[in-house]
C-alpha cells in the first residue's frame, strides 16, 4: 500500500523554522503515521528535537504548516486546541518538572486542566497507577530536586501518560536512566504500541529503535534524508544516512506489523556549503537539535 493510503496523525508540509539566527528545519515535509511508533534519528544539531517540538505544536514554524489528522494547528479554535492538548503529551529531554511543586502536583496538573471533574482521591489513584507503570516508588510529597535525574525522567513519563493520550512525543527518554529504568520505559513503549497509540520518539539508542520502532525518519542538516518502514530504511543505500543506517543494520532488520508505505528518500537540491554545515552542527540541542 502506498504512502497515500496510510493515515497520518501528524503531517508537516514545507516547514521551515529559525532559532537564534540559524535555520533549523529547511522546507521539511514528512508524515507520521497513525498507530505507528516512529523513531526520529539524526546527529547532534541535525534538527531532530526541533522537528519533534514543531510536530507537537510547541514550536510555531516560520513558514509551512503542521496538520493533526488533516487539520492545521494554526487554524485551531480554543476548543480544538484544548482537545489536541488533551489527546497528546510530550516528554522533554530535561524532564521539565515544576521545581516548586510536589511529584503528586506535577503529575496531577494535566488531570486538573483537562479532567476538572475528577476528585482529588480519584486523581491520586490515577497517579499511583501511572507511577507503578513506570516503576517509580518514591514519595509523592517529594520535590523534583530531591530525585535523581533518572527518577525525574520516570516522573515526566508518568505525567505524559496520565491522560491516556492517543499521541505521545518523547525527546531522548533514555537519557539519565539506568538499565533497569530503561527496560521499564521500553515496556511502556511496547504497551503503547500494543494499544495502537501513535508514538514519535527522538533517540539515538539503537537498541530502543530496533525493539520498538515501526518506522524511521532520518534528519540531516535540517532536511529529511529518509523516511519509511524500519526494514526498508535499513535496507536502503543512501549516502546521506550511511552512519545511522550502519548502526541500525548491525542490529539486523526485522519485519514489524505497521502501516505500510515505501521508504522515501529526500535528497537536497544541493549539498550544504561548509559554512552552513558548520553553523548547523554548532547549534546545540536546546536551540533545536
Amino acid at each position: 500500500m502506498g504512502e497515500e493510503a496510510a493515515n497520518p496523525v501528524i503531517e508537516l508540509r514545507s516547514v521551515t523554522t529559525f532559532s537564534g539566527g540559524y535555520q533549523i528545519l529547511k522546507d521539511v515535509s514528512v508524515s507520521f503515521i497513525e498507530g505507528a511508533t516512529t523513531a526520529v534519528l539524526g546527529s547532534a544539531g541535525s534538527g531532530k528535537s526541533a522537528l519533534l517540538k514543531t510536530a507537537a505544536g510547541l514550536v510555531v514554524p516560520d513558514s509551512g504548516s503542521v496538520l493533526f489528522r488533516g487539520a492545521s494547528l494554526a487554524s485551531f479554535s480554543e476548543d480544538e486546541e484544548r482537545y489536541f492538548r488533551s489527546r497528546t503529551s510530550f516528554v522533554f529531554q530535561d524532564s521539565a518538572l515544576w521545581a516548586n511543586q510536589t511529584i503528586l502536583n506535577n503529575i496531577a496538573l494535566p488531570l486538573r486542566v483537562h479532567r476538572h471533574w475528577m476528585g482529588e482521591s480519584e486523581i491520586a489513584e490515577r497517579i499511583r497507577e501511572v507511577l507503578a507503570r513506570v516503576g517509580y516508588d518514591e514519595g509523592l510529597a517529594l520535590r523534583p530536586a530531591e530525585l535523581s535525574a533518572g527518577e525525574q525522567k520516570l516522573v515526566s513519563i508518568a505525567r505524559a501518560l496520565v491522560l491516556d493520550p492517543e499521541l505521545v512525543f518523547l525527546d531522548e527518554p533514555a537519557s539519565g536512566l539506568d538499565e533497569d529504568a530503561k527496560e521499564r520505559v521500553q515496556e511502556v513503549l511496547d504497551s503503547l504500541r500494543d494499544a495502537g497509540k501513535s508514538v514519535l520518539l527522538v533517540t539515538n539508542d539503537m537498541g530502543w529503535v530496533h525493539r520498538v520502532a515501526d518506522r524511521i525518519v532520518i534528519i540531516r542538516d535540517g532536511r529529511i534524508a529518509a523516511a519509511g518502514l524500519y526494514d526498508e530504511v535499513v535496507a536502503s543505500e543512501v549516502p546521506e544516512t550511511a552512519g545511522l543506517v550502519a548502526r541500525l543494520r548491525a542490529r539486523g532488520a526485522r519485519a514489524r506489523n505497521a502501516p505500510e508505505s515505501p521508504v522515501t528518500v529526500v535528497r537536497p537540491a544541493r549539498e550544504p556549503s561548509e559554512g552552513e554545515r558548520s553553523a548547523d552542527n554548532g547549534a546545540d540541542e536546546e536551540r533545536g537539535s
